[in-house]
């Protein structure tokens, strides 16, 4: 799906992901938490999130570098779950349902690979007021 190194395009940066989504979807940054850096896209109609980004140390995906890194949790279909997982960069979720979210490292992806996943976990957290 994504893993083809000859094609693949040019990293996205936390900032250029950010602006992907205010862009395509209209939507803002949501700080729910005072204590945390992390922040949450929301639906305008539902205020269901579709994105959640977070900087963590990778070692919370199991990696062990323990670099600190920028990942965005988005909700994948349980169909397509398996075959997302064996993409590079893309892990079962940080502190949320494995079953339902994905965590993608930002050190691995492209604006390609940044908009599938983004409009996946937008359908799949989307009630009909949001579409």
């Amino acid at each position: 799906m994504f893993n083809d190194k000859k094609k693949a395009g040019v990293r996205v940066t936390k900032q250029q992901a950010i602006a992907y989504i205010r862009n395509n979807y209209g939507v803002e940054e949501d700080y729910p938490w005072e204590d945390l850096d992390a922040f949450v896209f929301r639906h305008r109609g539902s205020k269901k999130w579709f994105c959640l980004f977070m900087d963590v140390s990778s070692g919370c995906l199991g990696l062990n570098d323990n670099e600190n890194i920028t990942i965005v949790n988005m909700k994948a279909p349980r169909d397509m779950r398996e075959d997302l997982l064996r993409e590079d960069g893309i892990y079962p979720a940080y502190h949320m349902n494995k079953q339902h979210w994905i965590s993608l490292d930002l050190r691995e992806a492209d604006e390609k690979m940044l908009g599938v996943l983004v409009e996946m976990s937008f359908k799949a957290t989307a009630m009909k007021k949001d579409l």
